[in-house]
């Protein structure tokens, strides 16, 4: 229950981020006026007197502000690590065949980059064993409010087994729901990046790790 609740802590801290009004974040937004309103009921107490209710309200307040700083720093993810179900009987995932994902991580785009979470992901291999994530992003947009239109479309994660240093399932907690899923740490040329991809069922999460391990350990 507790996982769930953080997830949904996170899944709103990152629809406020994703979200501008304009040159505003919504999310910065959001914790300025938890500030402000933290500082006015601290000045109407100190003028009028304190109440309990005050105080409650202040800590509130702070409360708010706490937890949409953590959520950034956690990325918007509540990812727990779990074992994988055994590889064997587990069949392979052929060359270009696709598995409908949802992905988190740094997309790109013609030299543009976004750090995406939980957008719908398709996943495949090539011919020439590279791991290709494409994520369709949809940015919705009232009279400048909104995520920006500039992110609408696909943006694209390729991934070279060879640059795979870790794979770890799990469970991975966004929203309302928990989803299987896989941590994967790998190399850029800008530093190390974490992918998260989270399956609709266990025995889909079986062949998405069965089928990164098998690319990674033959390309080492």
């Amino acid at each position: 229950m507790c996982h769930r609740f953080l997830g949904l802590i996170c899944a709103i801290a990152y629809a406020l981020q994703r979200s501008k009004m304009g040159f505003l974040r919504l999310r910065i937004g959001a914790i300025l006026l938890c500030l402000f309103g933290a500082a006015y009921i601290a000045w109407r107490g100190w003028v009028q007197g304190f109440a309990w209710r005050d105080a409650a309200l202040i800590a509130l307040c702070f409360l708010l502000a706490a937890l949409l700083f953590w959520a950034d720093r956690r990325h918007y993810l509540v990812f727990r690590p779990r074992p994988a179900a055994s590889p064997e009987a587990i069949p392979d995932l052929a060359a270009e065949e696709k598995l409908f994902l949802r992905g988190s991580g740094v997309f790109e785009v013609n030299n543009m980059s976004r750090y995406l979470v939980e957008v719908p992901v398709v996943f495949w291999t090539t011919q020439l064993a590279e791991h290709i994530l494409a994520a369709k992003v949809r940015a919705f947009n009232l009279l400048g409010v909104g995520v920006p239109t500039e992110e609408r479309g696909w943006w694209y994660i390729f991934l070279e087994p060879r640059h795979v240093l870790e794979i770890e399932p799990g469970e991975l907690c966004f929203g309302l729901r928990c989803r299987p899923a896989v941590r994967v740490l790998y190399q850029t040329k800008k530093g190390r990046r974490h992918i998260h991809l989270s399956c609709e069922s266990p025995a889909q999460l079986a062949r998405l790790v069965k089928e990164l391990r098998a690319k990674a350990e033959q390309q080492r």
